[in-house]
């Protein structure tokens, strides 16, 4: 049975086809293979891992696990596992990966910190961590709560989770400005209503060309997301 309270979010995103597309041009660069995904979900960002030799697809939920393998049964590099970012890791998995990705995960996690510290441990010397989580705390909504999300990252104490774990930031950004403000105006209009809408994922994804053309050249100060690109440490 499905426990994942942002499910039906989830499968609504799977139609923003451009903005899934703009999340991975952020990842994609950054990536070596073998590639652990955290918390994949229905899919939506797995899709364009799939270049990659050997991807291990991850998920605590039963239900998206059934999911995962059924979209990805034909693709023998993808390997459906479950993996629990909280929880310790098993000997099997030490300095595994060349790289982990995560897409709006974190938020999710009540001990962050530990998983930050397990995602350590399980990187090859060197390794990755391709991060990208909800910004700005000034911006958490009811909808954020109805997701099961404990936060949204502040730059600072991002950079200050990565660095007490042994990382080196390579890369801290904000992405996504015009997400950003309609997230907050959203919230303040549809008060009444719950979830994201197809139709407002619709009007958003039609404007994400634009958006990523913007972005491209000019960093914002504020966006819905911050991405991190994190290097491991061969001091730890």
């Amino acid at each position: 049975m499905v426990r994942y309270k942002g499910l039906k979010t989830l499968e609504i995103l799977q139609w923003a086809h451009k903005y899934n597309r703009w999340i991975s041009q952020q990842i994609l660069p950054y990536c070596l293979s073998p590639l652990l995904e955290l918390g994949s979900g229905t899919g939506n960002i797995t899709q364009y891992l799939t270049q990659f030799q050997t991807v291990y697809a991850s998920d605590i939920d039963t239900g998206l696990l059934l999911l995962l393998k059924k979209k990805f049964r034909h693709k023998k590099n993808i390997r459906v596992i479950r993996f629990d970012a909280e929880k310790k890791v098993t000997a099997r998995f030490k300095s595994a990966f060349s790289s982990v990705v995560s897409v709006n995960v974190f938020e999710h996690l009540e001990d962050d910190q530990k998983a930050i510290k397990n995602v350590h441990y399980v990187l090859k010397k060197n390794g990755r961590l391709i991060l990208l989580v909800p910004a700005k705390q000034f911006a958490l909504t009811r909808l954020d709560r109805e997701l099961g999300h404990f936060r949204r990252y502040e730059k600072k104490q991002l950079e200050i989770t990565l660095k007490k774990e042994g990382f080196v930031l390579e890369k801290l950004y904000f992405f996504n400005f015009l997400g950003l403000l309609s997230w907050i105006v959203r919230d303040r209009i549809e008060r009444k209503r719950t979830g994201l809408k197809r139709y407002q994922i619709f009007v958003f994804d039609n404007i994400v060309p634009f958006l990523a053309l913007v972005e491209k050249f000019i960093k914002p100060p504020l966006g819905i997301s911050l991405v991190a690109i994190a290097r491991k440490s061969t001091k730890r």
